[in-house]
């Protein structure tokens, strides 16, 4: 009798957290590079607040930062907006600044940017033009970072927004607010006699701010902190599939969680809330990410304005962690392998078939490791071994993947003589009391090996006509071979009851009738 070692894999396919790692990890000091930088400049409302028409000139200025001693050199970015109702507010607010703290640590260059304020509170046309000029500056500033991404360390495949109430209005605007069609009525002249505040200049397209630069406009997602758009009816199919992550507070009295006046305002226009805009992509079919916190108010994680009150509280490390995932899952590459039997079986050829990574490392759980992208490997052992591909792609973003791996010896006489199919015979005798037997068969699968044979991992299991299990006959891994089981049911009563046999994609059943 010859004596060969089988392998086989039960394909697990699990991800599994690694220690250090960038995007998901802090691993970086971080250097503010950037204080106080220009994006670009265009004409703001004065205050306080004397009408539509009277503007100076601003310059949009913005803080940026990055890792120390990063040598990546393309690197994705977080473009943070702060809140504050389009009236108020600044790009050192606490939470805005935070968050580029944390995610440069993590390997990201990010900015806190400004954008253009002033709104009369009383006014929907000036609300709508308020927002439009946030828009305007929000596209402005991601064809900006675009121009300069070689200055930055950015590639530009991956440009993110996260914006706070009213930095949010600007990030989901620029989602499905993308035609020029879609621009409102009230972003255009407006001109009444006598005048009225309201008269205001032509506002221009949606990018008339950095008009020069022939970038797209548009992130590669947007993380949404309780924000809303103008109307659910500007998400359409051809809006793309721009990945979205909204959090929102159920109980947010400043901007509704579903429809309804910012501030319970009357004489703002109705927004619609993180609420419609998820049921409204559901219906498209275009699924946003959700953290929906029932009971909760605006700027839940602890902040006031955007600035601590008094400081981070249980919900801050958790919205922290969501977005971390949520941008890691847009860039990151897809680990995923196979594998084939070589020569007489003692040697196992894996296969990466990831899709983008450009680096891999292999740890084969035997204290050796190959960072080749197909590795041929022989184990030391028969035994189980959980072996583990981690992957990266071109701007270091990782994943991971793991099967488990089973060495045994078997026996073999001539492998021709082995079952070519499952089968799950009837049990005999049937009726019965109090024992029967049970016969199947479990395939040779690997049949162009031309020494050794595998089997796979066998469930034989007993349930009730309810469906439930009353007896676990097999659980385990068996070679290719025909096997016959018995069965004692003297302590079930009388019935009829159903046998199954489960081995990979293969599963039968049969019933048995227990006679007392």
């Amino acid at each position: 009798m010859r004596r060969i070692t089988i392998s086989f894999l039960l394909l697990s396919s699990f991800f599994y957290a690694q220690d250090s790692n960038r995007y998901t990890d802090s691993l970086f000091n971080i250097n503010q590079s950037v204080t106080n930088g220009i994006y670009a400049t265009a004409p703001e409302i004065n205050s306080p607040y004397q009408g539509e028409s009277l503007t100076h000139s601003a310059e949009l200025k913005f803080h940026l930062f990055t890792p120390v001693n990063d040598t990546l050199k393309n690197r994705p970015m977080l473009i943070c907006i702060h809140g504050g109702g389009f009236v108020s507010g600044n790009k050192e607010h606490d939470d805005m600044m935070e968050f580029s703290k944390i995610f440069a640590q993590r390997g990201y260059v990010t900015a806190t940017i400004q954008y253009r304020l002033g709104m009369n509170l009383f006014s929907s046309v000036s609300a709508e033009r308020a927002v439009y000029r946030g828009l305007q500056d929000g596209r402005a500033a991601i064809r900006y970072f675009k121009e300069n991404s070689e200055t930055y360390g950015i590639d530009t495949n991956n440009i993110y927004l996260i914006g706070s109430s009213a930095g949010a209005f600007i990030g989901l605007q620029n989602i499905f607010m993308n035609e020029e069609s879609e621009r409102p009525a009230s972003s255009y002249l407006i001109s009444h006699f006598p005048p009225t505040l309201e008269d205001g200049p032509d506002l221009g397209s949606l990018d008339a701010i950095n008009s020069t630069l022939k970038y797209g406009s548009q992130p590669n997602g947007v993380i949404s902190l309780w924000g809303a758009i103008q109307d659910t009816t500007i998400i359409k199919d051809s809006d793309g599939d721009i990945p979205l992550l909204l959090i929102h507070g159920t109980a947010d009295n400043i901007v509704p969680f579903d429809v309804g006046s910012p501030f319970s305002a009357a004489s703002l226009p109705p927004t619609y809330g993180s609420k419609p805009i998820s049921e409204r992509l559901n219906t498209l079919s275009k699924n946003a990410e959700t953290y929906f916190v029932t009971g909760e108010g605006h700027e839940f994680y602890g902040v006031s304005n955007g600035n601590w009150n008094p400081a981070p509280n249980v919900y801050w490390d958790t919205v922290v962690t969501k977005s971390t995932n949520f941008l890691w899952n847009i860039h990151k590459p897809e680990a995923k392998f196979g594998y084939d039997y070589i020569e007489t079986g003692d040697k196992i050829s894996f296969n990466d078939s990831s899709k983008g990574a450009v680096k891999w490392m292999w740890d084969f759980d035997d204290g050796t490791v190959s960072y080749e992208q197909n590795p041929i490997h022989q184990f030391p052992q028969w035994r189980a071994y959980l072996v583990k591909l981690l992957v990266w792609n071109s701007i270091e973003s990782w994943d991971t993947t793991s099967s488990t791996v089973y060495t045994f010896e078997v026996g073999v006489d001539d492998p021709q003589d082995l079952p070519i199919n499952f089968e799950l015979k009837q049990n005999f005798p049937n009726p019965f009391n109090p024992s029967t037997k049970i016969q199947y068969s479990i395939p040779a699968i690997i049949t162009s090996l031309p020494v050794g044979v595998r089997g796979g991992f066998v469930t034989l299991k007993i349930y009730d006509i309810l469906g439930q299990e009353v007896a676990t006959l097999i659980n385990k891994n068996q070679t290719a071979g025909r096997y016959e089981v018995e069965f004692n049911a003297e302590q079930l009563t009388s019935g009829v009851y159903i046998y199954q046999l489960v081995s990979g994609h293969f599963v039968s059943s049969k019933k048995l009738l227990i006679m007392k």
